[in-house]
């Protein structure tokens, strides 16, 4: 029979978040009480303004069966915290993402007894937020069962008013307190400003001259016009073939915009600008449509 797996220890950290030199087990860390770090990963889609929710495996000795953060764990003795915020959430949530998709957001201290005072939180959490452009799939998700028992997407608004609530089927976070910072960062930057935009979007669209095609169709023949016809929708293929071969760096932001141009004034002029420039490049570095730039999955 294999022997047990060793116990993960912590690094112990002062009061203040200093590294003291020791590590502990796990368990020892809860028990007496030691500061020690983690990390938090929110995924969030800013199309839908939903964040990622896992639902905790039954097991877990900490908030059993709860809705929680979308990946979350401890950053091992002598880890760091952005390869513990990728390894959690390729463990948990069975996907591998590159390095610049985490943005660390801000650092939260948890101190809390659970568990009739057997248990003693007293944990530093790195906050990173991951940002896609549109939903991962439910389906994507391999779910470690150990760890998580479903993952579902709840808007912001409703996932904050929960907490408020203080609902017993979410671990609880002081929406009031330090915690409030994940909201207030995430309305902030997508905050409805959509009237500075169109403007802002417009300068950059003006600097284009625009070209009026009317050519004289009296003095054509009804086969001229018919194939006239064919010629304009032959180039409208061809604009298809240039979209789909050479516009490849962000192949789902260039669909979305496409496909919400007509979404209101706007998204259209989000598009024209990206049919002019041949790339979201510009737009994106320049006027912060989208801000950290959503990842391609």
């Amino acid at each position: 029979m294999a022997a047990p797996a060793p116990e993960e220890r912590l690094d112990v950290l002062t009061a203040a978040g200093d590294k003291t030199g020791v590590s502990k087990p796990r368990s020892e860390v809860h028990r007496d009480g030691d500061y020690h770090r983690a990390v938090h990963v929110w995924i969030y889609c800013e199309s839908t303004g939903e964040l990622l929710l896992q639902r905790r495996a039954d097991c877990k000795d900490s908030w059993p069966g709860q809705w929680d953060i979308s990946s979350a764990g401890h950053i091992s003795a002598g880890d760091s915290s952005l390869s513990s915020a990728r390894r959690e959430l390729q463990e948990e949530l069975g996907i591998k993402l590159p390095v610049d998709a985490f943005e660390l957001i801000f650092v939260f201290l948890q101190e809390c007894v659970i568990n009739n005072g057997t248990y003693t939180n007293n944990e530093y959490n790195d906050v990173y937020l991951v940002t896609t452009l549109t939903p991962i799939p439910l389906e994507a998700f391999t779910l470690q069962e150990s760890e998580v028992s479903a993952v579902r997407y709840m808007h912001r608004d409703e996932y904050k008013s929960c907490l408020a609530a203080e609902s017993g089927e979410y671990v609880p976070y002081d929406v009031n307190g330090q915690y409030g910072q994940l909201f207030s960062i995430i309305e902030e930057r997508y905050k409805d400003n959509t009237e500075s935009r169109s403007l802002t979007l417009q300068k950059q669209i003006s600097r284009y001259a625009p070209i009026h095609l009317e050519p004289e169709l009296t003095t054509l023949s009804e086969g001229d016009k018919e194939a006239l016809g064919y010629i304009l929708k032959a180039s409208m293929v061809i604009d298809e073939i240039f979209y789909e071969q050479v516009w490849n760096s962000n192949a789902m932001l260039r669909d979305w915009l496409k496909a919400h141009a007509d979404s209101s004034s706007l998204d259209s002029l989000k598009w024209a600008y990206y049919s002019i420039n041949k790339s979201p490049g510009p737009a994106l570095m320049k006027i912060r449509l989208f801000y950290p730039l959503p990842i391609r999955l």
